[in-house]
């Protein structure tokens, strides 16, 4: 007579399995999603928007298109910040066509050409909508928009990290594209695909010479493009992010938000962005985000297949809307706009782990 030692497969053992499963890739951060990450591998860009090239599917994941309900017009970009927030431009909502309703507006995600949704394309309603109390033309032009329901993240649709608040520092960034669905010439006709260009960081200094753009630019704005031109964002692309990643790293920050410029591509004229890194306690006042005060050790958040109505555990309620608007810009330079739940599941996971241990072997 032999005995055989080999352990059988019984129902009880196979259900074990799922679970240690399941622990073992939540232990080792394979459930969580990482702000600034993307699930495809891009070659470095230099062209541009303004007659720029085609963005590949899922490069820019935390891209969103700010569409009019009435017509599902693409009218400002924005960006995802986390479950519930959107980061965008003041001046894309004047009061002046009561473009500052947030029933107005709607945010896709997961889009690449527009009027061509695709499986994991999804649609928000606005329920908030906070633009900056000290907005005023080219100056604050910043905005926070609260979705109505969670955002899934995915392989399509995810966050970009927020730098920690404070002065920008240009030399701590590089591989920076600006994205959107703007013109793709001066005066010219928009994107149907989303555009990626790849444009250089520019010194202050560089950019507040007399030839360039003067005093209207302030230590709270960024410069972004080329001296001789030819690389830049345009109308439509108002709102958008300037993506960057920090040296060291392989996550994409918005460290800009695509607020205006002196025509578009032109000489001395580059893109200017507002710095996002000087506005993140008001981003983290008005939205309850807290922004991680170690760049290198940003939010991380469930992925699409967890529970996509779980907000950030690192957000709180936000503080009431604002909106108002400022006036126009000065003459030329015009606008561009047309984890506590995952603590608690690993917890529930390490007890079901030590439950099979005992019980099941």
């Amino acid at each position: 007579m032999s005995t055989d030692f080999r352990p059988g497969f019984s129902g009880g053992f196979l259900v074990c399995a799922v679970f240690v499963s399941g622990f073992i890739i939540l232990a080792n951060g394979e459930a969580l999603i990482q702000c600034g990450t993307r699930s495809v591998t891009v070659r470095t860009s230099q062209s541009r928007i303004v007659g720029g090239r085609d963005a590949v599917e899922g490069a820019w994941p935390w891209q969103v298109s700010l569409q009019v309900t009435s017509r599902h017009a693409h009218m400002c970009g924005a960006t995802v910040i986390s479950h519930w927030w959107l980061l965008s431009a003041a001046h894309c909502f004047p009061a002046t066509n009561g473009w500052n309703n947030k029933n107005q507006w709607r945010a896709v995600m997961g889009l690449r050409e527009l009027g061509n949704s695709d499986k994991w394309t999804i649609s928000r309603k606005i329920d908030t909508l906070i633009l900056h109390e000290g907005y005023n033309s080219v100056h604050n032009d910043v905005a926070v928009l609260k979705v109505d329901k969670a955002i899934r993240f995915g392989d399509y649709i995810r966050a970009a990290c927020l730098p920690k608040p404070g002065k920008f520092h240009i030399e701590k960034w590089n591989h920076c594209h600006v994205t959107g669905w703007g013109l793709m010439e001066e005066n010219g006709v928009p994107a149907r695909i989303l555009q990626e260009a790849g444009v250089k960081l520019i010194p202050l200094e560089t950019c507040q010479q007399s030839n360039w753009y003067g005093h209207y630019v302030s230590d709270k704005m960024i410069c972004a493009g080329f001296a001789g031109g030819g690389i830049d964002a345009c109308q439509g692309d108002s709102g958008g992010p300037l993506s960057c990643q920090l040296k060291g790293s392989d996550r994409f920050y918005v460290v800009g938000i695509v607020n205006w410029g002196q025509g578009c591509a032109q000489r001395f004229k580059p893109g200017v962005y507002a710095a996002t890194s000087m506005y993140g306690e008001w981003i983290e006042q008005k939205t309850g985000i807290s922004i991680s005060q170690s760049e290198d050790a940003s939010a991380q958040y469930m992925d699409e297949n967890s529970s996509a109505e779980a907000e950030s555990s690192t957000e709180k309620e936000p503080l009431s809307s604002n909106t108002n608007n400022g006036v126009g810009s000065p003459t030329s330079l015009v606008h561009r706009n047309s984890p506590g739940q995952t603590i608690s599941l690993l917890n529930l996971l390490i007890v079901l782990y030590h439950f099979c241990i005992s019980c099941c072997f």
